[in-house]
């Protein structure tokens, strides 16, 4: 197993970028035993490292690497999912706002959707912009878009 994972890896002078296949997300995976492992896990774990419970493997922000490919433990880390998540947001790497593939609402609209100078019932303001009102309450609320002023 060792060796038929280590033969999918290219080491660079720098990054160690996993040849074989990516799942959906663009990331490293490898298939053993009948079940499916992100490649960065594997390539920790065989490297020596363990995995707390509860936690999962970070990739370093992309000032040291920022390539989803990359296996290579040195940009590599332990961390809590939460931890995980506020990498990416403080990276840019997470699909948020305009760059999430469902996105229908433009950073603009949504300033206009909560300034609502007409006070357009949430009914109106989803026809209008082609979301759910509940969609629109969500983005009032803040529960959509909760990062932007």
């Amino acid at each position: 197993m060792e060796e038929r994972f280590w033969s999918k890896v290219n080491k660079t002078d720098t990054c160690w970028l996993w040849t074989s296949c990516l799942n959906d997300k663009g990331y490293g995976h490898f298939g053993f035993n009948g079940k499916t492992f992100g490649a960065h896990r594997v390539s920790w774990v065989l490297s020596g490292n363990t995995i707390l419970e509860g936690h999962v493997i970070c990739h370093a922000p992309h000032e040291i690497c920022g390539n989803r490919h990359c296996v290579n433990p040195a940009h590599l880390r332990v961390g809590t999912q939460v931890e995980n998540m506020n990498d990416r947001i403080a990276d840019g790497t997470i699909a948020r706002g305009i760059k999430h593939g469902c996105n229908k609402l433009t950073e603009e609209q949504v300033r206009a959707i909560r300034a609502n100078p007409e006070n357009k019932t949430h009914r109106a303001l989803a026809r209008e912009y082609g979301v759910s009102s509940t969609h629109i309450r969500r983005v009032i609320s803040r529960k959509k878009w909760s990062w932007l002023e």
